[in-house]
């Protein structure tokens, strides 16, 4: 079936400027075409969708949440306690509020027991509506390091190795490490460095023998070096960068996934929220670091992709795009942050030759909204339509 969407602004998501009174033709799952009225040419049994005022934005990709946590006051906690049949069916309602805001891909970036790989597969089947996903398996961390409830604990070059090699073959599409301590682990600091430079480095060296990519959760300003060292492709969070660790991320290409909602969360809702009160008190530490690192990033060129850590207290699946409205606030402008949730999200997942973008031969994820997130970054927030493969979720 061919359909031939009408008389919006299209917003490229590809950096390319955007494109008035367009036509996006879209065959079965794949846009075949897209270009301005009268210059695409349109086939006369195509279905034709006036569009007319609107603007459309590709499919948003989210590159880092975990679709397993339920953004309670203590989601770790609730993961242990929660039967897995349990977690199972809220995480796929979660996949269904995040795909229906907008958000047609997410990268999982820690699950729980493998859980995630059953639900990515269900995504891909059509079995339940949701983001399409890519999964890390268990992020890797040393012995009591941050995030070991859910993880793979590990200590060594040897042993990391083989625990890289056991995500990937679990089937994870991307192996994530654990640079420093975190905010939601008791016993951790985040600035504290955890696997050594020579652990991250045997994981790296794994994973891209295996065509895969790594992602660092990396807080710590040592932990970020070392990471950076080892050859990771994105540094998660990224709190507490310095002049030395931004110049690395420059020049190597390595991209900042800065999860600017996730901190800002715990901050605003404290402990009367049920929140643990060493997390609060962890993340009101970091919230000034966090956002001076992101604007330091941003000042000396890094490549940045959206993500928002979703799943972690207070911080909603299904409102991810509230990261884009942070990361104006903080300096980027409207374009450069839906680059960074479209194109260049697309990129660091290694799937911009299917999505990120509005362009032939890409999948037909659109987004179609009643007003100009150029002229106002919030509007992103209440999509109008949602497409994935030319399919309506909402």
């Amino acid at each position: 079936m061919i359909t031939a969407y009408c008389g919006m602004k299209v917003i490229p998501g590809d950096g390319g400027e955007p494109v008035d009174d367009a036509v996006v033709l879209v065959d079965d799952d794949l846009i075949r075409e897209v270009g301005k009225a009268g210059g695409v040419n349109i086939p006369p049994e195509a279905n034709r969708v006036d569009l007319s005022g609107k603007v459309m934005i590709p499919g948003m990709i989210d590159a880092h949440v975990h679709c397993l946590m339920d953004a309670s006051a203590d989601p770790m906690g609730e993961l242990q306690r929660r039967t897995q049949t349990m977690t199972v069916l809220q995480a796929a309602k979660h996949l269904e509020a995040t795909a229906r805001a907008g958000v047609t891909w997410v990268r999982d970036l820690g699950g729980y027991g493998y859980l995630e790989m059953s639900l990515q597969e269900a995504v891909e089947c059509g079995m339940i509506s949701g983001s399409r996903m890519l999964v890390a398996g268990k992020v890797i961390t040393m012995t009591g390091g941050h995030g070991h409830p859910m993880g793979r604990e590990a200590d060594g070059e040897a042993e990391v190795r083989k625990a890289a090699r056991e995500q990937l073959k679990a089937g994870a599409q991307v192996v994530k490490v654990m640079a420093t301590g975190g905010v939601l682990t008791p016993g951790v600091e985040p600035g504290a460095a955890q696997l050594t430079e020579k652990e991250m480095s045997a994981a790296v060296q794994e994973a891209h023998k295996a065509g895969r990519r790594v992602a660092t959760h990396a807080q710590g300003t040592e932990g970020i070096k070392n990471a950076l060292r080892a050859g990771v492709d994105s540094v998660e969070h990224g709190l507490f960068l310095d002049e030395e660790a931004v110049a690395m991320m420059r020049d190597k290409g390595v991209w900042l996934v800065p999860t600017l909602t996730a901190t800002r969360r715990i901050v605003e809702a404290q402990t009367d929220a049920g929140i643990p009160a060493f997390a609060v008190r962890k993340a009101e530490d970091a919230l000034q670091g966090h956002l001076q690192s992101f604007r330091m990033a941003l000042d000396a060129g890094v490549r940045v992709a959206m993500g928002t850590d979703a799943g972690t207290p207070f911080n909603s699946h299904g409102d991810n795009l509230q990261e884009l409205q942070l990361m104006v606030q903080e300096g980027m402008s409207p374009s450069d942050a839906i680059f960074a949730a479209s194109g260049g999200a697309a990129e660091l997942l290694g799937i911009a030759d299917r999505a990120g973008a509005l362009k032939a031969g890409r999948l037909a994820d659109m987004v179609v909204l009643r007003e100009d997130p150029l002229q106002d970054i919030e509007s992103i927030r209440r999509p109008e339509r949602v497409y994935m493969g030319g399919r309506r979720l909402l």
